[in-house]
């Protein structure tokens, strides 16, 4: 199943930036399960340093907060679940940038068995806001958003398995 939402993935992107990346998490059943566990949890988000509010599993429909920051330096982006997949080989979901975060797009969490490998995958599709101050902080944002990408594709490989 090809999970992004949006009909600019596979055609013209007008202005979107696509990044896609995969990434082994480990092999076997164990492992398998525990990263099920873990992606539809959000911990990708919650290990990266964000908070997931409300803190319930990702559904279609499903509006989120995603929070980063601490007191009034709290950056709060609103996103909704816009696609989700949960096969035997398969699990992720898709979600929408809502107005008021500072990117438009969508971000894609996919985790595959193939064979005893368990990949996850990482898709965006990417512009800034539309509104003026979004597009005039775009260049920091594209630094801060491969910052975070960066912790999103080691979220699920973390010999801590904790939860936050």
């Amino acid at each position: 199943m090809s999970l992004p939402h949006r009909d600019e993935w596979n055609a013209d992107p007008r202005g979107f930036r696509r990044f896609e990346r995969t990434v082994r998490v480990g092999s076997g059943d164990a492992a398998w399960r525990q990263a099920r566990a873990d992606l539809l949890a959000w911990r990708v988000k919650t290990r990266s340093g964000f908070r997931v509010v409300p803190d319930v599993p990702a559904i279609v429909g499903g509006r989120h907060w995603l929070e980063i920051g601490r007191g009034p330096l709290t950056l709060r982006e609103p996103v909704e679940v816009v696609a989700f997949v949960d096969e035997p080989d398969q699990v992720g979901y898709v979600y929408l940038a809502l107005p008021g975060h500072p990117l438009e797009g969508e971000e894609t969490f996919l985790i595959t068995r193939r064979g005893d490998d368990v990949l996850f995958t990482l898709r965006s599709l990417s512009r800034p806001a539309p509104t003026w101050f979004w597009r005039l902080a775009y260049p920091a944002v594209r630094v801060v958003q491969g910052i975070v990408r960066t912790r999103y594709l080691s979220a699920l490989r973390r010999g801590d398995r904790t939860t936050r």
